[in-house]
């Protein structure tokens, strides 16, 4: 990503300060990294799907495409995820009982930084995606937990 950005210098500073402003989201970390993966999904982005952080376990990180059905998931994070999926998917059909179910777990504020925060997963992971980035590192992990990068 950082050798396309290069090739764009004048969108650099702008898609660092989303990141990070993505970062300093206000939303439960958990609820964020269970769209953060849902988006990863829709989109198949390798690096996103692969990449890990603290902010949920992974058995709800490996159920998030079936959260309507799951118990590990809150009303709250239902709703934040049926969000991802549909904003990601078809945008169209997000409709008022949706953010009413939204707005019964979320401040209009919280709803808000929600949709700013799915449209960066999805708006960059196919960014990654598109232009053949995702697959352009397989990380893993070694015996002892360090992290590994095999670029290709």
């Amino acid at each position: 990503m950082t050798r396309a950005l290069s090739l764009v210098p004048h969108f650099v500073d702008a898609v660092n300060a989303l990141e990070a402003a993505v970062w300093a989201s206000s939303l439960p970390r958990r609820t964020h990294e269970l769209v953060r993966m849902r988006v990863a999904e829709i989109n198949g982005c390798v690096l996103c799907m692969t990449w890990r952080n603290d902010w949920a376990d992974e058995a709800s990180l490996t159920a998030v495409s079936q959260h309507a059905a799951s118990d590990l998931f809150s009303d709250a994070e239902k709703a934040a995820l049926e969000y991802a999926e549909r904003f990601a998917t078809d945008s169209k059909e997000i409709d008022g009982d949706l953010l009413a179910r939204l707005g019964a777990h979320f401040s209009p504020a919280e709803v808000v930084d929600l949709t700013l925060v799915v449209g960066k997963y999805l708006a960059m992971g196919r960014f990654m995606q598109v232009l053949d980035l995702d697959q352009a590192c397989n990380i893993t992990f070694d015996a002892e937990g360090k992290l590994v990068t095999n670029e290709r």
